[in-house]
């Protein structure tokens, strides 16, 4: 404009995503595990297993305007719902992690961040020193699992050995979603990045199937004493909050969605 000031704005891409520590301090040689609410929530069931029996504290979260606007309550202080753990605990293969980290959602991030969520948590995890990513999944099954749900583990070439030493069952097929997305992203890191998989049903959250998984990650926590009754009775109370929390996000953004369709009032017409 003639005479006027030009101003320009830089604006965040949507898809941008930042992690944002809050505590400086080493996590080098430390192990993750990574628990999305995927099919059957066992992911976040069993990552919030561990965060709450172990009293971890946050050390990080994760930023995007790509996310629905959703906060996390915790003692009344609000937080994001993609965050970072860590307690003091011995773990990892060579016994020689004295640290253990857990990344944890309470949303499902949309699909077009997942591979860059991925990526952003193996590169946040290389900066940090961690030794070893372990992601936690769940397989739709169409009826609930009798017994025991089945877990099979996938992982990049680095974390292989792994797979053979301690006795996992190795996977066959496709994998999608986040743990997809970060797999793909852990092709060609000396990162060894783990994925354990377990029968879930499709169509509810699956404690049944988030403590088996927790127990099958026993060998990696050697000093986190399970006791498989009290582990399962806390997967069920987990599971109902979990699922409280899902359905208050869906309402709440289907109720968005609709004034959105709705429009302005008469009086603004």
């Amino acid at each position: 404009m003639p005479g006027g000031t030009v101003i320009a704005v830089a604006l965040t891409p949507p898809e941008e995503i930042r992690i944002v520590d809050i505590r400086d301090e080493s996590l080098t040689g430390s192990m993750m595990i990574v628990g999305f609410p995927t099919h059957g929530l066992v992911g976040s069931v069993a990552a919030s297993y561990l965060v709450h029996a172990l009293d971890m504290t946050p050390v990080a979260y994760v930023a995007s305007e790509g996310f629905p606007p959703t906060v996390i309550m915790e003692g009344g202080a609000v937080s994001s719902p993609v965050r970072m753990y860590a307690s003091k605990l011995v773990c990892g293969v060579d016994r020689k992690c004295d640290q253990l980290v857990v990344a944890i959602s309470d949303i499902q991030p949309p699909v077009e961040l997942l591979n860059g969520l991925g990526r952003s948590l193996l590169d946040w995890a290389e900066r940090k020193g961690i030794q070893m990513v372990v992601a936690v999944e769940g397989q739709p099954v169409d009826e609930g699992v009798r017994g025991d749900a089945r877990v099979v583990a996938m992982a990049n070439r680095p974390a292989v050995p792994v797979i053979e030493k301690l006795g996992f069952e190795p996977a066959n097929g496709v994998i999608t979603g986040f743990a997809g997305g970060m797999l793909l992203s852990a092709l060609g890191r000396h990162l060894p990045v783990l994925c354990l998989v377990a029968q879930a049903h499709k169509d509810f959250p699956d404690a049944r199937a988030a403590a088996k998984v927790i127990e099958s990650i026993n060998p990696l926590v050697p000093m986190l004493a399970l006791d498989t009754k009290p582990l399962r009775e806390k997967a069920r109370l987990l599971e109902a909050q979990m699922r409280k929390s899902l359905d208050d996000q869906k309402k709440s953004m289907t109720s968005m969605r609709q004034i959105e369709t709705e429009g302005p009032g008469e009086m603004y017409r």
